[in-house]
């Protein structure tokens, strides 16, 4: 079997170096001498001075080799034939493992602790590491109950070679998160109401941070708290002040396609989001589908945006019910163990309130509840969830002929008001605009409630000084 691997080489020198070589040497100590075993050597070009080159070398390793901890050293200029102004930089080492005498591999050369060295070597067998492969070497080191430093150091080598390992990108953004630290992580919440202090990972973090950390990016266990203040646009049922429990919600994500029918607001202020929601499902459905990855074990990983950058949250099907198992917030209504239940709105709500404890979504309530979503504007969502631009304007600088054309194209299409309510529009609430009727002259508001829509025309949309918030394209 063959030990590959790259190297770089650099002249630091005034001058030009000639055609030369690199020695390759394997040794079981730091220091090289004539007791070493000599692999070979690799052919290296004139390098003049201050550039460097990227190489690479490739030895038949012997099958008598022991396994083992070795050092690979590579000696420039192997065989003295320039001249140097210092001859005591040449030589540079690496240690690597030696599983079994002719196995030395990239696994072997890059990561240290052995254990991990065998599990990664046989899951990434098919060229891939998967979310499960993942969740499966984050559990490998909490052996001994503690994650030591060659453990992390490991880790945080196999994320940064994620593509080496075909590592699809929410499963690489969600295990940086693990090994590298995220603004999130530093509070566990797991649906109470009071949060524990939970950190990034660090060697001598424990097992149970670690398996914490996974559960919060992988399982979606570190559930939002369930307290909110309400919708204060509906005095009717827009709070809910009974009991309030998670539990496992049967249904599917989608059912019967993806439509702006589907959103129901529940007892969260939310209505910017959800009524952006209900836009993005009726003009461009397929940001929706998406929007989520289906694990197959009850989670489902949610993408964001963020200033055009995809961000992940991981969330379970426990959704908020009340005390005869209804849902409460997004969806409100649904019997939590109707197989039929439609998840997607009720999950990209929980999502969202997660996504609040990263810190840029929510800037002003950093929490992992749903208390954290209450009260915002659409232009923000519109960013979030489709990566679009958006434009944010007052009805007073537009005229009637371009909310028809907005109306008639497939952009997002959302209307908030402030400014207070009248002709059927109620006050501190957001609206989809869904068409335009010609013969009444007419605006349909969807409202997020799923009752209580309204029809307004344009003057009357002047005279309320709505905000008509829409995606650029």
């Amino acid at each position: 079997t063959s030990l590959n691997f790259p190297y770089n080489i650099k002249n630091q020198g005034a001058g030009n170096a000639g055609a030369n070589y690199t020695g390759l040497y394997l040794s079981t100590d730091t220091t090289l001498d004539s007791s070493d075993t000599y692999l070979g050597l690799d052919d290296v070009n004139v390098l003049t001075s201050g550039s460097s080159s990227t190489e690479s070398a490739s030895f038949n390793l012997s099958q008598t080799l022991a396994a083992g901890n070795y050092y690979l050293f590579a000696k420039a200029d192997g065989g003295n034939a320039i001249t140097e102004s210092d001859e005591t930089n040449n030589v540079y080492y690496q240690a690597i493992t030696v599983i079994s005498g002719n196995n030395t591999d990239w696994f072997s050369i890059n990561l240290r602790d052995a254990q991990l060295i065998t599990l990664t070597r046989s899951l990434a067998t098919d060229g891939n590491l998967s979310r499960n492969d993942m969740i499966a070497l984050f559990r490998d080191a909490k052996d001994s109950a503690v994650i030591d430093a060659n453990e992390l150091t490991d880790l945080r080598t196999i994320v940064s070679n994620a593509t080496l390992f075909t590592m699809q990108d929410y499963v690489r953004v969600l295990s940086d998160y693990v090994v590298n630290g995220n603004t999130a992580n530093q509070w566990w919440t797991g649906g109470g109401t009071t949060r524990t202090s939970l950190g990034n990972l660090y060697a001598g973090s424990s097992d149970i941070q670690m398996e914490k950390l996974v559960g919060k990016w992988f399982l979606g266990t570190d559930r939002p708290d369930l307290r909110t203040e309400g919708d204060i646009a509906n005095q009717g049922s827009g709070s809910y002040t009974g009991t309030k429990t998670y539990r496992a919600v049967s249904g599917s994500l989608f059912q019967n396609g993806i439509s702006a029918d589907d959103v129901k607001q529940g007892a969260v202020g939310d209505c910017y989001y959800v009524a952006t929601l209900s836009s993005i499902a009726m003009e461009k459905p397929n940001y929706i589908q998406n929007m989520f990855i289906d694990n197959g074990d009850n989670t489902y990983t949610v993408r964001f945006f963020n200033n055009g950058v995809a961000n992940y949250v991981t969330v379970d099907n426990y959704l908020p019910t009340n005390s005869s198992g209804s849902l409460i917030y997004a969806s409100s209504g649904q019997s939590y163990n109707n197989s039929n239940n439609e998840l997607w709105v009720a999950l990209a709500e929980k999502a969202y309130a997660q996504l609040a404890e990263s810190g840029w979504s929510r800037p002003s309530n950093v929490n992992n509840g749903y208390g954290s979503i209450e009260g915002g504007w659409m232009d923000y969502v519109i960013k979030q969830i489709t990566g679009l631009n958006s434009t944010f304007n007052s009805i007073l600088n537009m005229n009637e002929t371009q909310l028809i054309n907005l109306v008639n194209s497939n952009q997002i299409l959302t209307a908030g008001f402030v400014n207070g309510g009248g002709y059927g529009v109620y006050n501190s609430h957001a609206y989809t605009i869904t068409a335009y009727n010609s013969t009444t002259g007419k605006f349909n508001l969807r409202n997020p409630w799923a009752t209580s829509h309204a029809d307004v025309t344009w003057a009357e949309l002047t005279t309320l000084k709505a905000y008509i918030i829409y995606s650029n394209t």
